[in-house]
């Protein structure tokens, strides 16, 4: 069984040396490897991580071959030692030698971001104003956008090349419609490098030989990469959703900056005053589509389907998209408070004044209804009541009470004391003396005062007829 964590890589020559070495693990190949080269000399190299002793290859054929330390070499503390330890000078090398042969000015620098020297080779174009970055150790997101930041200080672009696939790749497939990887293959004493791309169309990866791309201007090119780039297509922004949606009114006076970060194709740009539902006025740039009716600065509108607030990394400001809008009448408009000119007000008709209320005490009486007479009239007919005055009501009810007595009236036979008093002191519809009698009020009223005229009953009364003593 191998033992995979004896060391594995050197460099050539002297510690400081950046030409990197993997010493083949099977017996048979370490042979041929020590006839080619027979007076090379290995080292710890500093590149590496190491420490700088002079190291020796062993042979075996129970385990992998390896290199191992001399006795006099000091203690080495090595992070990694296995056959990837040395692709950053692998990478460095195969740069160099591509540049060289393509003609190209550049420079290959290999990166420590504190984890070793091995954490990034760079490629940095200077006429191109690019950098080509091969990022061998692990990078969050954070960690990435602040170097990404960094690097492009200076710099048009920045091209990121990932060992293995994960979110990092999957975001710049997403910001720039492709993405480039990297893995290397061990042959022989040699680590060959690949490159893999992706694309939005193909979303596997291809990969081709590090010897078969091209360098240029415009960066690391392969044949996938090259065709993504010739097409001119720009990063899509970031999109957020507005809700609710929102209204807006073109700006004519402003106009849209000729390099808008914005532009794309199929849309047109437009400045308007917008203002998203629930939230105040704002100027900003729109995303029209092109094949839309173009919008009246006259005219306010409501935006139909979603819209989106588009930004840009890195970029100032921001723009609304919108895929479609309605106009709205003048009495809509005017309420956004986006309308230029407000609709005319109806006429408004005088209100009348409020006339007060009298007093209860100042309130004349109210007419007294003289009630139908049931005997009256023909069976079945409802007469109409009648307006009278207080003293026609008393002369009517007199008339009643004389006529024949009401079907199912009754007295309730309460006694009166007898007394002889003048019919003047009386009702004022008493008539004659009456005296030594008993009365009986037909409402049953056991008090002394008359319900008909409310005179105090002391004699005689026409609502009341006389009790004989001697009746029962």
């Amino acid at each position: 069984m191998y033992d995979h964590r004896l060391v594995q890589t050197a460099v050539i020559g002297h510690k400081d040396s950046e030409l990197p070495v993997i010493l083949p693990m099977d017996a048979d190949e370490l042979d041929r490897w020590r006839k080619a080269n027979p007076s090379r000399s290995y080292w710890c190299g500093l590149q590496l991580g190491g420490c700088g002793g002079e190291l020796s290859d062993r042979r075996y054929t129970t385990k992998v071959c390896h290199f191992a330390h001399h006795p006099s070499a000091p203690v080495c503390h090595r992070k990694d030692n296995g056959e990837s330890s040395a692709d950053h000078l692998f990478i460095k090398r195969g740069l160099r030698d591509l540049l060289g042969k393509q003609g190209q000015r550049g420079t290959v620098e290999t990166r420590d971001l504190g984890s070793g020297p091995g954490d990034a080779v760079d490629l940095h174009l200077p006429a191109a104003r690019r950098k080509l970055r091969f990022q061998l150790s692990r990078l969050d997101y954070q960690s990435w956008r602040a170097a990404n930041l960094a690097l492009g200080d200076d710099l048009d672009e920045v091209d990121w090349l990932f060992g293995t696939d994960g979110p990092l790749t999957e975001e710049l497939l997403a910001r720039n419609g492709y993405s480039l990887r990297f893995r290397l293959e061990t042959v022989g004493g040699e680590r060959r490098i690949h490159i893999g791309s992706r694309t939005d169309d193909e979303p596997a990866v291809r990969w081709v030989s590090l010897e078969d791309c091209r360098i240029t201007q415009a960066g690391l090119l392969t044949s996938r990469t090259e065709s993504v780039r010739a097409s001119g297509r720009r990063p899509e922004p970031f999109a957020f959703p507005i809700e609710g949606g929102a209204v807006f009114a073109l700006t004519p006076e402003a106009s849209v900056p000729g390099d808008s970060p914005f532009a794309a194709e199929g849309r047109r740009l437009a400045v308007a005053d917008v203002r998203p539902f629930g939230s105040p006025v704002v100027r900003a740039v729109l995303s029209l589509p092109d094949d839309a009716e173009t919008p009246l600065a006259q005219y306010v509108y409501r935006t139909v389907g979603p819209a989106r607030l588009l930004v840009r990394d890195g970029a100032d400001g921001w723009a609304v998209h919108l895929d479609g809008f309605v106009r709205l009448d003048a009495n809509q408009a005017a309420r956004t408070g986006l309308a230029r000119e407000l609709p005319e007000q109806p006429e408004t008709k005088p209100v009348p004044a409020v006339r007060t209320t009298r007093h209860d005490s100042q309130r004349p009486p109210a007419p007294v209804m003289a009630p139908p007479a049931a005997a009256a009239g023909r069976p079945g007919q409802v007469r109409k009541g009648v307006t009278l005055t207080r003293d026609q009501a008393v002369v009517r009810v007199r008339e009643l009470l004389r006529g024949p007595r009401l079907e199912g009236a009754s007295c309730s036979g309460l006694p009166w004391p007898r007394s002889s008093v003048n019919p003047s002191s009386a009702c004022p519809s008493a008539t004659g003396s009456i005296s030594s009698s008993r009365w009986t009020a037909p409402c049953g009223t056991p008090s002394r005062s008359c319900r008909c005229c409310s005179a105090t009953i002391q004699a005689s009364c026409p609502a009341c007829r006389p009790y004989s003593s001697g009746s029962g």
